[in-house]
């Protein structure tokens, strides 16, 4: 049995012609072409609206501002998530403008990455049938579309992951050659990348390792010389290995700039995090459950039961890595503390996979059709049938859903009108180089004016665990580049912090009243 046919028992025989097959070849091309242009017209309309979509947005743009200055991470601006999130981002947020804008244009980009793994993905699985109804559930899916659009690190790191795992599926179907071991190097770097923009895809890490097993069982129970050349089968053995190898290389790059500081980063982007479990764990009943429930009800849920279902049907073994990324995604989910809905964007991935793995055959369907209802083949042509039924569900729901999405947008975090008003303030009251102490700190990035770099993130979690104390907004604020501050948000009247207030009044006169915040403390700005 040659190394070919191990590969992947499953894939169709094709019948058709290499005319017809390259003619197949170059429409595909043309269509994955023009879904790319439209997913990424979809992501830049109206990209630059100076509106918060997430707080995290402020918070990541003011560590833009503060890199931009030459203030380093970890050490100098607090981070919480691994480092090639802002590392990727800084370069298209330097190069385009240094706005709101073109740091979500860099997300935007990054996402079409999750695009072209999806991709690759379904074409590995079930061919270009497969690879369009990937690309399409993923194009459509209207978390990942907003996730696509805001400046946070979940967007980038699942579509990065999607990437990886497209590339290590079409690295098992043809892992033999130069072009079996760039696949896995590929696979591997890309794998890298994706966890150390955000840990929250960690569990990409399953259906991975499960096809190299898996190959390497295959491999140990081939018959001894009837495998491809020997140049070849060396590949398909080392390929894994120098995927690893690629893992470990890029993981060195990415962390080798930060070892001197290496104590105050494990603390970032993991005691951080582990801390902020631990006093949420509360929110499992109240928030977490319902709003992971919130998330599987969805019609993509329903896709990818119904492909589970029929790879079962069909004892596709390739269903076991999918759904082992599926159960992972959904066990980080469940320790996530606390949960917000941008996570949910995570399972939008394996679902893809398990929807395009039970792609109909039309083919098969096609000829039971002309043939008339033959018993053998009147069970398959039946799953193919529900599965069309459902895929056109799914797709319909979610393209009305991104109509919506952009006829009636998300309601911005802050009103726009009051969050303009601030900026306005900001921009009469302090000059170019003032520092500005905030618990709203997009306001003051739209005004053009920076954060202390160890408070660009001022968020109630990093209040709660005890990584912001009121003594660290007192020294900051003493500090003479701060000469405002801002009071917008209900942060900063946290029973943790809440004597600032009180130092600021001493240090500080108002100058602005703008209203109450969501809990009834007033919103002001002060400067000296």
């Amino acid at each position: 049995m040659t190394n070919e046919v191990i590969v992947d028992r499953l894939a169709p025989v094709s019948t058709t012609s290499g005319p017809q097959r390259a003619r197949s070849r170059w429409l595909s091309i043309a269509g994955l072409c023009l879904l790319l242009a439209i997913g990424l017209g979809m992501r830049l309309y109206q990209l630059g609206q100076p509106l918060e979509r997430d707080f995290d947005e402020g918070v990541y743009l003011q560590s833009l501002r503060a890199m931009s200055h030459g203030f380093a991470l970890y050490s100098q601006t607090f981070y919480s998530q691994p480092p090639f999130f802002l590392e990727s981002v800084f370069p298209i947020y330097a190069l385009a403008g240094q706005t709101l804008w073109a740091g979500r244009l860099a997300i935007a980009l990054l996402s079409l990455c999750g695009l072209i793994g999806a991709w690759l993905l379904g074409k590995a699985l079930q061919g270009y049938t497969g690879a369009f109804i990937a690309l399409l559930l993923t194009l459509t899916s209207v978390s990942f579309l907003n996730e696509s659009r805001v400046l946070q690190a979940d967007g980038p790191s699942v579509a990065l992951s999607l990437l990886a795992v497209g590339l290590a599926f079409h690295w098992w179907q043809k892992p033999a050659g130069w072009r079996g071991l760039l696949l896995a190097i590929l696979s591997g770097a890309a794998l890298a990348l994706s966890i150390f923009t955000k840990f929250l895809v960690a569990p990409a890490l399953l259906p991975v390792a499960s096809l190299v097993l898996a190959r390497y069982w295959q491999l140990r129970r081939s018959p001894q010389g009837e495998a491809s050349p020997a140049q070849h089968q060396r590949l398909v053995l080392w390929a894994p290995v120098a995927g690893i190898l690629a893992f470990l290389l890029v993981t060195l790059l990415l962390f080798l700039p930060f070892l001197a500081s290496f104590p105050v980063m494990f603390q970032s982007i993991v005691s951080f995090h582990t801390q902020s479990s631990e006093s949420f764990r509360y929110t499992l009943r109240t928030l977490t459950l319902p709003l992971l429930a919130q998330g599987l009800l969805t019609p993509l849920t329903l896709a990818g039961l119904a492909g589970t279902i029929i790879a079962g049907l069909r004892r596709d073994w390739r269903v076991v890595p999918l759904l082992l990324w599926l159960g992972g995604t959904l066990a980080v989910l469940l320790e996530q503390r606390p949960l917000f809905a941008h996570h949910l964007i995570a399972l939008v991935p394996p679902f893809v996979g398990l929807s395009a793995l039970g792609s109909p055959d039309l083919a098969a369907l096609r000829r039971w059709l002309q043939a008339g209802s033959r018993e053998s083949q009147r069970y398959p042509a039946l799953a193919s049938s529900i599965m069309v039924i459902v895929l056109a569900i799914s797709c319909t729901y979610a393209f009305g859903q991104d109509i919506l999405y952009f006829r009636q947008p998300p309601h911005p975090v802050t009103p726009v009108g009051p969050l303009q008003r601030v900026a306005t303030d900001l921009e009469h009251f302090t000059k170019p180089g003032d520092m500005v102490i905030s618990d709203e700190p997009l306001a003051v990035a739209l005004a053009g004016r920076d954060t202390p770099p160890w408070l660009v993130d001022t968020s109630s979690v990093r209040i709660h665990t005890g990584y912001l104390t009121l003594q660290d907004l007192i020294t900051a604020s003493q500090e003479p580049q701060v000469r405002a501050v801002l009071f917008f948000s209900s942060r900063f009247h946290l029973p943790e912090v809440e004597g600032y207030h009180s130092w600021v009044a001493q240090h500080f006169h108002l100058v602005r009243t703008y209203g109450k915040d969501g809990t009834g403390h007033p919103q002001e700005l002060w400067v000296r």
